[in-house]
Order: structure tokens, then sequence, then C-alpha cells
């Protein structure tokens, strides 16, 4: 799972391989702005990860995707299906019925516990 700030880098990454460190800083500018030496530890640190490969020219690291775009995004959006519903089959129950009767069984278990907490004190 990336961070929002590896996030962006992906982004520009995945328009315009391969890419320098300082065309990445120069894309996601107007956003963020950062030192050339944090968006390189970031691109360095991602590197390390297995998102990027690079390559060495001229004194310059060029950086084009190792993995594509839709296999991070849809890694994201399975991480947050199982973090809120725990499958796909409950978001869909979830998305069927109305919000407010839908609570996770162990929300729900910590709400009337915390009920009971108040009625021993």
């Amino acid at each position: 799972m990336l961070t929002p700030l590896e996030l962006d880098i992906m982004k520009a990454v995945w328009q315009q391989p391969p890419i320098t460190v300082r065309e990445v800083q120069q894309a996601i500018r107007p956003a963020r702005k950062l030192a050339y030496t944090s968006v390189m530890t970031i691109m360095d640190r991602l590197y390390h990860k297995g998102f990027l490969t690079r390559a060495l020219r001229a004194r310059t690291h060029y950086y084009e995707p190792a993995v594509g775009y839709t296999q991070v995004r849809d890694e994201a959006v399975e991480m947050l299906v199982k973090s809120f519903f725990g499958s796909k089959e409950k978001l869909k129950e979830f998305l069927e019925e109305t919000p407010s009767n839908f609570l996770p069984r162990a929300v729900s278990e910590t709400s009337a516990q915390s009920v009971l907490d108040e009625t021993l004190l």
C-alpha cells in the first residue's frame, strides 16, 4: 500500500516514463512543494520496495514503473474493502441495505459492552 505522497510520485512516473527525480519534482510541485532531496529519497524507497525500476544514464537515474497503476489501485481497493467490510459480499450487503442498519459485529458488540460497563459504575 502506498502513502499519499508515494502515490503522487507514482502517478507522475506512470504519466511519463522514463522520468528523472527533477521531472517528478516539477510534476508534483503545484500540490506539493518538496525539496529535490525529499523526492529523491521517496523515489529511492519506492525503488527498493519494488515499485520502480531505474537506469543510470550520464550520471542521472531514469525511473520507470515496475508495477502498473491498475494493480496498485486494485490492491488498495481490496484492502479498503477488507478493512471496513471483511469481504466483497459484506460490501454488497452494505450497499443494498440502508447504511444505518449495517454495523460490523465487532463494533456493535463493543457498543453493547460500553453500555453495560456504564451501568456497573
